[in-house]
């Protein structure tokens, strides 16, 4: 073999050698990069199961204080040891299949988000409610209720049937869209044609809601659905 050859052989050796040394060469894993891997295989999990419009939190919990930084010269491998999905919490298991075999639990935490709207600043009994009174927050889904506002839309223009303080959810029976005693807009459907009357209402109601109005040209009581506020519809 020519001298060429044989330094040619050597160099393409070494080059093999160098690489092989550098795949096997030992990543180390922080705590924060522990946890940022089960955060990130928890949200995967769920995100192709949820629509993407889904809001998701999660969190892992601190590791043991034991727990060094690790090193391993394989690509870890991820498991969860129970079903993952909303509003509860993850076993999440983080393998190292290098010669040196480790292993770790991360816990997490996931919780979808609802957004709730929420008083920018005190609501007085009585008083009609501005967008300047609203905002809204994002809460997790357990801890929602079915009777809060989940929009600002039908609030604007009510009036509060209590006192709120600032950060305080809405529900639905803090509000009335038509308040007892206001004067309403009676919209009557019959045969095609809408008809307009003025009314009283005679009970508090949101919107969707069926209270009796009273008719101030007939005087007749009749049941109506509150459609906005200060607003009624009657099907004839």
């Amino acid at each position: 073999m020519s001298l060429f050859k044989k330094n040619l052989y050597l160099f393409i050796l070494i080059q093999i050698t160098s690489l092989a040394m550098t795949s096997l060469k030992a990543r180390a894993y922080t705590e924060l990069e522990l946890q940022q891997l089960a955060i990130d295989f928890v949200s995967q999990q769920i995100n192709t199961v949820n629509s993407p419009n889904s809001e998701l939190s999660v969190t892992a919990l601190p590791l043991d204080s034991r727990i060094k930084t690790r090193t391993c010269t394989s690509p870890l491998q991820v498991s969860s040891a129970n079903p993952i999905n909303n509003n509860r919490q993850s076993t999440l298991k983080i393998k190292c299949l290098d010669k040196n075999s480790w292993q770790i639990f991360v816990y997490t935490r996931q919780h979808q988000l609802v957004e709730v709207v929420t008083a920018a600043k005190g609501i007085s009994k009585g008083q009609k409610i501005t967008a300047q009174h609203l905002t809204t927050k994002k809460v997790a889904r357990h801890l929602s209720r079915s009777n809060q506002f989940k929009s600002k839309q039908f609030l604007i223009g009510g009036r509060s049937k209590r006192n709120v303080r600032v950060g305080q959810s809405i529900n639905y029976n803090y509000i009335c869209n038509v308040c007892k005693g206001d004067k309403v807009t009676i919209l009557a459907n019959y045969k095609g044609m809408t008809v307009k009357t003025q009314g009283e209402a005679l009970e508090d109601g949101r919107v969707g809601d069926n209270i009796a109005i009273r008719n101030v040209k007939s005087g007749k009581k009749i049941q109506a659905q509150v459609t906005n506020t200060q607003q009624v519809k009657v099907i004839i």
